[in-house]
């Protein structure tokens, strides 16, 4: 039983891997750097915090940017503005507090 699993994957797994890569070629660009921008520009504004508190993240670790992120933009208040205004409310959030550019 043991030697049909093994070569079950060492068919079936190549040939997804294989497959999904052939897929994913037409799509990778627009997966990889999503363009907010032509989408959504409130959702654009909302991203740019979120890279600044990733960039805290990689440089001074997770905990400085969870409580960074908290400070300016506490959890809570962020759900509920997401949940009755969606992104366009935490941009006028951020801008109001002058968190953004």
């Amino acid at each position: 039983m043991a030697k049909q699993n093994r070569w079950h994957s060492a068919i079936l797994v190549p040939a997804l891997l294989g497959s999904m890569a052939v897929h994913a070629q037409g799509n990778s660009a627009a997966m990889a750097t999503p363009d907010f921008k032509t989408q959504d520009p409130c959702r654009a504004e909302v991203s740019k915090f979120e890279q600044a508190i990733g960039f805290v993240r990689q440089t001074q670790g997770a905990k400085a940017a969870a409580e960074l992120k908290e400070k300016l933009l506490p959890a809570k208040t962020e759900n509920e503005i997401l949940f009755k205004d969606g992104y366009c409310g935490i941009a006028k959030y951020l801008k109001d507090k002058k968190l953004n550019r």
